[in-house]
């Protein structure tokens, strides 16, 4: 926990002093303040110091102090934790998977050293709202260095037997900002045409209903003989219909209104084994590692940007969705 305080203290430009093997004075900054309803937070893990003084604020696992910390730091984005992953793959065994796949089919493929990059592994909470609501879990990595997006696992409990402690990576805030600003870019595109998809759906609906109330109260006006125009008696019977159906085309319109909603859940720095493939002219064509989801990662297009299986055509690799030729 003193690991954790340090280290989210770090992130939160929050002064921390120890006082005690087991109590810290934390000094909040102004942006902070309001937050933690001071400027001053004195700190102890001990369970039993903290029941005896109550200005001491117990630091565990599930109290209330590391539950803010840990909001704060997803509200801003910045990495809670860091970890080396341990992983020493089969190269031979993966090359014949990604043969029998014919991920990239024509010319003869090769395996480029393992290498290990550094990346920020992002878990996002997405959801949809309309008649009903609809939630789920995405993340990504983002390579520190070349910007390159991967989808990984949601859950990685499979994985955590392989996870060891990761050593400060003199990482600077820009370096997580630029990192932060990709992966939002993937998630947009990854939303786009989930939320084109529902709204289009719910377009659809909102036309249905629209034309029920509206062919409604058109018959209702021609059955009453408002719609050869309102007697002098009968114009605020007009008017009541045409408020009437006015608020109900609202009232559909507020239904089929499609929110969304995406918020961080997790952010952490992973120093990650990544194993590539590819032909002589491009090394790094299909990148594994089993942190991604799928751990086999298809090419992705320079063209068109989706991710694609590879055709040679007279000793050039053509995107089999776009059609393309991909750049030597």
């Amino acid at each position: 926990m003193e690991d954790f305080l340090r280290r989210a203290a770090a992130d939160l430009h929050i002064g921390v002093e120890q006082t005690s093997p087991t109590t810290w004075t934390l000094t909040i900054p102004g942006s902070l303040a309001r937050v933690f309803g001071k400027e001053t937070v004195l700190v102890t893990t001990d369970k039993q110091v903290a029941a005896l003084d109550p200005d001491l604020q117990l630091l565990s696992p599930n109290s209330s102090l590391t539950l803010r910390l840990a909001e704060q730091l997803r509200s801003r984005g910045r990495p809670t934790h860091r970890a080396r992953l341990e992983w020493y793959p089969d190269q031979a065994s993966l090359l014949a998977d990604v043969q029998q796949a014919q991920l990239i089919q024509g010319p003869a493929l090769q395996i480029s050293a393992l290498q290990q990059h550094i990346v920020l592994r992002i878990t996002f909470r997405i959801r949809f709202e309309r008649e009903v609501i609809e939630e789920k879990m995405v993340a990504c990595c983002v390579d520190y260095e070349t910007g390159q997006v991967w989808p990984t696992i949601t859950d990685i409990t499979n994985l955590r037997e392989q996870l060891t402690p990761l050593p400060t990576t003199g990482l600077t805030e820009e370096h997580v900002n630029v990192a932060l600003h990709h992966a939002r870019r993937w998630l947009e595109r990854l939303l786009y045409p989930q939320k084109a998809l529902h709204e289009a759906q719910l377009a659809q609906l909102l036309a249905v209903e629209k034309a029920r109330i509206n062919a409604f109260y058109d018959a209702l006006e021609e059955d009453s003989g408002l719609a050869l125009g309102a007697k002098e008696g009968e114009s605020n019977k007009q008017y009541a219909l045409e408020e009437e159906r006015k608020r109900l085309l609202d009232e559909q319109e507020y239904r089929y209104a499609l929110s969304l909603a995406a918020e961080t859940v997790s952010v952490a720095t992973l120093h990650v084994p990544v194993l590539h493939i590819g032909s002589k002219q491009q090394a790094q064509l299909i990148a594994i590692s089993p942190l991604f989801e799928p751990m086999i990662q298809l090419p992705h297009c320079q063209a068109c940007g989706r991710q694609a299986s590879l055709v040679q055509h007279k000793n050039q690799l053509v995107c089999n969705v776009c059609h393309q030729v991909l750049a030597q």
